[in-house]
């Protein structure tokens, strides 16, 4: 399939057909294709976790989405949650010399460092940066899933303070090193039941876009 075909097939799923999983190459090409999205200065400020346990994704459900999510959460075979690095993580020696240091060492790792540390501090609210990574991220994951023709749906509607105590409980991440930034769904659907999917509407193209 092309990326056009691709894009032209990939919409947002509101009903899962629960039955049906993923298999694990697909789910592991998805996965993959996400690590290769572009990243603003190669930092990667975004980590996957991946959930399939059906009790545990339940509770991601509850914890960690508005309501309106809860339910295709619940149904969908694979969520995964799209976590971005938190501003003090992000703009740490030890963040910034993982990342940069597969580049760069010694006086000029150093340069770097504290050149992009500034950068980064320039962001009226840091997390914003590694939030915007994760959206590029995600982007990559739905194209490629829509290439497997796996549905997918793109969450903003997230809740990162009330999923802190989630991730403490299950030992899942870092929450002074990380946070929610966005949730994923895949999975498998019949559009002939009623209220699967919305009819996808866009402006015309000469609206969206303008040449000079």
């Amino acid at each position: 399939m092309s990326v056009e075909h691709a894009a032209q097939f990939r919409k947002a799923i509101k009903i899962y057909d629960k039955t049906k999983s993923i298999n694990e190459n697909d789910l592991k090409t998805i996965l993959t294709t996400g690590a290769l999205a572009p990243s603003s200065n190669g930092l990667e400020p975004v980590k996957l976790i991946v959930i399939k346990d059906p009790k545990l994704k339940e509770q991601a459900a509850m914890t960690c989405f508005m309501a309106g999510n809860h339910q295709k959460v619940k149904d969908a075979p694979v969520l995964v949650l799209l976590l971005g690095a938190n501003s003090t993580y992000l703009t740490s020696e030890e963040f910034l010399t993982k990342r940069l240091g597969r580049l760069f060492t010694g006086e000029i790792l150093t340069k770097n460092i504290n050149g992009i540390s500034n950068y980064l501090k320039t962001y009226p609210n840091l997390d914003m940066f590694s939030d915007e990574q994760a959206h590029i991220v995600a982007s990559f994951m739905t194209l490629q899933a829509a290439d497997l023709k796996i549905g997918s749906s793109i969450m903003g509607g997230v809740t990162p303070t009330q999923a802190i105590p989630f991730f403490q409980e299950h030992n899942i991440v870092d929450t002074t090193k990380w946070h929610l930034a966005l949730g994923l769904v895949f999975g498998y659907y019949d559009d002939n039941t009623p209220g699967t999917t919305f009819p996808r509407l866009r402006i015309a193209t000469d609206e969206f876009v303008t040449i000079f």
